[in-house]
C-alpha cells in the first residue's frame, strides 16, 4: 500500500471509516483529516453555532479539498490553502444561514400582517389559507419577486416542484375568489404573468 491508494475500508470491522467516505483516499489526505478535524469542526461550530451546520460545512470543505489534492500537494504552504477553503466553506454556511434566517422572517412577517388585512373578494384570506409549502413558493415568487431555483435552494425542493407548487397557490387562490379574474390574480400576485416570462 502506498500514500496514493488505500486498498481497504478503514476500520471495516470496528464502525467503519473514521472519514465517513467508502472509496479510496491518499493516506495523507485521511492524516491531515485525521489530524484537524477536531480543530476544523470547532472552528465551524463556533462561526455556525449549530452542530448539523458545522458538521455539513467541514464534510463540504474537506471535499473541496480532496477534489483539489494533487494541486494542494505542490503548494508550498499546503496546510494555509486547507484552511482557507475551510474558511470560504463556513463562511458560505453562514452566509446561506442568514439568507434563509431572513427569508423565514420575511414570510412570517407577511402571513402574520395577512390576517390583518381585509379585501372585499377574500384575496388575502385566501393566500393566507394556503398549505404551507405553497404559500411560501407564491409569495416569495410573486410577491418577493425571488426566482424558482433561488427558492427551490430555501426550501429544499427542485425548480419543477417549486413551479409546481406556485400553479397549485394560483389555482387555490382562484378557487377560493370566484370572483377573481385571471388579471386580478396576476395583480395580487405581483404581475405573476410578466414575471414568468422574464425565466
Amino acid at each position: 500500500m502506498n500514500d496514493n491508494e488505500h486498498a481497504e475500508h478503514v476500520g471495516a470491522g470496528s464502525g467503519g471509516d473514521p472519514i465517513g467516505v467508502y472509496t479510496r483516499l491518499p493516506l495523507s489526505y485521511q492524516a491531515l483529516y485525521l489530524s484537524d478535524q477536531t480543530a476544523f469542526h470547532d472552528y465551524a461550530f463556533v462561526v455556525l453555532e449549530d452542530n448539523e451546520a458545522a458538521e455539513s460545512a467541514v464534510h463540504t470543505a474537506m471535499t473541496r479539498v480532496q477534489d483539489n489534492w494533487n494541486e494542494l500537494l505542490v503548494e508550498s504552504n499546503m496546510q494555509q490553502q486547507v484552511w482557507a477553503i475551510m474558511r470560504q466553506t463556513v463562511e458560505e454556511y453562514r452566509q446561506d444561514a442568514e439568507d434563509r434566517a431572513a427569508i423565514a422572517h420575511s414570510l412570517s412577517t407577511y402571513r402574520q400582517g395577512l390576517g390583518r388585512l381585509n379585501s372585499e373578494q377574500g384575496v388575502f384570506e385566501a393566500l393566507a389559507g394556503l398549505p404551507p409549502q405553497q404559500f411560501d413558493a407564491v409569495v416569495l415568487r410573486y410577491i418577493l419577486g425571488i426566482k424558482p431555483q433561488r427558492i427551490g435552494w430555501y426550501m429544499g425542493l427542485s425548480e419543477q416542484t417549486v413551479n409546481y407548487h406556485c400553479r397549485q397557490g394560483k389555482q387555490r387562490i382562484e378557487q377560493a375568489v370566484p370572483t377573481l379574474l385571471k388579471k386580478d390574480s396576476d395583480a395580487i400576485t405581483g404581475a405573476g404573468s410578466e414575471t414568468d416570462t422574464k425565466d
